[in-house]
């Protein structure tokens, strides 16, 4: 949501720092905007007037010091949160300068930053927005004010990482609160039976699309996360068939993921289901696993043929060893049940190459480039940034 209540600014001179903290403050509910140098930061204080700023103290031609110092001269009314590896005795004579300019100083985030430290912190200063109501979601339905946002979806083609597919989130243009982000309404529509014409929305626009984009000479798979309800209609999979083949596309260029909780609400209704969509061709990845209580019987009793490694996972991989080992386990796990593996959360050059070496066949995150537009994928896919293999 593009919630003018929550407005976080991050400033740090570190590329992987800055996406991976822009992405858990996405979603946790903030509007962001990222500097890595002092005229990015000053543009950012005039124009996005930020209600929380991430500062890190050390960066090349200023510091941390110099951006508080001009902060206390401009009276920001945001609150400061100071990031370093720095010891105690420095961060709290930061802060004390901050407080002596008349600074709202908010502490301190220490360096590695660990991904529970800064959702807690974050949701400390998070204000809570003004929800949807039930009738505002039917109205955007009704009048056209959704719309589909791709990420891409990487796989290793010559050495070299290449995006072989996207997936598709939805975003909601809302006439006052502007762009809507699924964490505010998803549950809404869960609660009202409104999930399943959101997914059927996604489902008939992305593959719109993607058959805009194979008449172009862009040929791409597309994911799609299937609502429950619609793995509880035993015509399902003739439907999304009959959409395939209106639009002339093969039906292994989608792939639906599905929950494990989905899965699981009535088994032997969704084996019918799940079982006639991998017949037709469509492929199926069990979406979101590593998270609660992730049964690894659903990986042999469902006809799956991907696993979905959660987000939560790979945003921790370059600084947990213990990430980097579930990882690795439930890729060779997946491997050797005969399922191809997508990794979500690829935040910096080093998961990235973590994922290599363990063999994901595919990965997903900021790294390699954030939900956008549909226009903005072709030229993607044509010049891919330069993301070379190790080996």
């Amino acid at each position: 949501m593009d919630n003018s209540a929550n407005r976080l600014l991050v400033v740090d001179d570190q590329p992987d720092i800055l996406d991976f903290v822009g992405q858990v403050a996405e979603s946790v509910g903030y509007s962001v905007r990222l500097a890595n140098d002092a005229r990015q930061f000053r543009d950012a204080v005039r124009a996005f007037q930020p209600t929380l700023m991430i500062l890190d103290l050390q960066m090349p031609q200023t510091d941390g010091i110099e951006l508080i110092r001009e902060l206390g001269m401009l009276g920001t009314r945001a609150t400061i949160l100071i990031s370093s590896g720095m010891d105690q005795r420095v961060l709290q004579s930061a802060e004390q300068l901050g407080l002596s300019h008349g600074l709202k100083m908010a502490g301190f985030l220490q360096k590695p930053i660990m991904l529970a430290d800064l959702e807690a912190i974050l949701g400390q200063h998070l204000c809570a927005p003004r929800v949807p109501t039930e009738e505002e979601l039917r109205r955007a339905i009704d009048r056209a004010q959704l719309l589909v946002h791709y990420q891409p979806k990487c796989t290793l083609r010559d050495g070299r990482w290449a995006v072989a597919g996207v997936e598709g989130l939805i975003r909601w243009e809302h006439p006052e609160l502007g762009l809507v982000y699924p964490d505010a309404f998803i549950s809404l529509a869960e609660k009202t039976g409104l999930i399943a014409a959101l997914t059927d929305f996604v489902l008939q626009e992305g593959i719109r699309q993607l058959g805009l984009w194979r008449a172009q000479g862009t040929n791409l798979d597309l994911s799609v996360n299937l609502s429950p309800h619609l793995v509880r209609e035993l015509d399902f999979p003739d439907r999304l068939a009959d959409l395939m083949r209106a639009h002339q596309l093969p039906n292994s260029r989608l792939m639906l993921e599905i929950t494990e909780t989905a899965a699981l609400e009535d088994p032997a209704r969704t084996r019918d289901i799940l079982t006639r969509l991998r017949v037709k061709d469509f492929g199926l990845s069990l979406d979101d696993f590593g998270t609660g209580f992730s049964s690894l019987t659903q990986l042999y009793r469902m006809p799956f043929n991907e696993l979905k490694v959660d987000k939560s996972l790979g945003m921790e991989l370059h600084q947990s060893g213990e990430a980097r080992t579930i990882v690795r386990s439930l890729i060779d796990l997946a491997h050797n049940l005969g399922l191809r593996v997508c990794t979500e959360g690829v935040e910096t050059p080093g998961a990235l190459a973590f994922l290599e070496t363990a063999g994901s066949d595919y990965v997903q995150g900021y790294y390699l480039g954030r939900p956008m537009a549909a226009t903005a994928i072709p030229p993607l896919v044509a010049d891919p940034p330069a993301l070379a293999a190790t080996a």
